[in-house]
């Protein structure tokens, strides 16, 4: 067995397999031509996988390798409170400035948008609402960001 291992492991590599949680990956895997750099947190994470989804499909006029830099600001905000003080009503509300970079061009632009949810009376439900409703305004976020990307390259010269 020991054997086997080893021939596997000598095998492998020549044959060009590449394990797909192998440490050092390249942020392009999913989005082609053009690397997203790391935001931090969790929303962050979130927010970049939900770009290189969006982007997989590539940018319109895009043939150049380019560089995606995104700093975001996330808030939750509690819009209703209860007679006992707790919310009834929240919202988390997200804004993204983003620079994308080319060697001979650069695309600015900001976005921003908002998920209200209702704060369930059971207990650590508040946090679970507000896991839920930051992942889909990341994932909305990076389909504002990637519109308005594409709605810049094709009115680029």
């Amino acid at each position: 067995m020991k054997r086997f291992l080893i021939a596997l492991a000598l095998v492998l590599p020549a044959c060009g397999f590449q394990p797909v949680y192998a440490p050092g990956g390249s942020a392009t895997f999913a989005s082609g031509n053009i690397t997203i750099e790391q935001i931090p947190g969790r929303s962050g994470y979130k927010l970049r996988r939900a770009l290189q989804q969006e982007l997989a499909a590539g940018l319109p006029n895009l043939n150049e390798t380019a560089r995606l830099e995104v700093k975001l600001k996330e808030n939750l905000i509690r819009l209703a409170i209860k007679p006992d003080g707790a919310a009834a009503r929240s919202s988390v509300s997200a804004e993204a400035v983003y620079v994308l970079s080319t060697e001979s061009k650069s695309f600015r632009g900001n976005s921003d948008t908002e998920i209200s949810f209702s704060v369930p009376d059971a207990p650590y439900g508040d946090i679970s609402a507000q896991t839920s409703a930051s992942d889909r305004a990341m994932r909305q976020l990076a389909s504002r960001i990637v519109d308005d990307l594409r709605l810049q390259l094709s009115t680029a010269d």
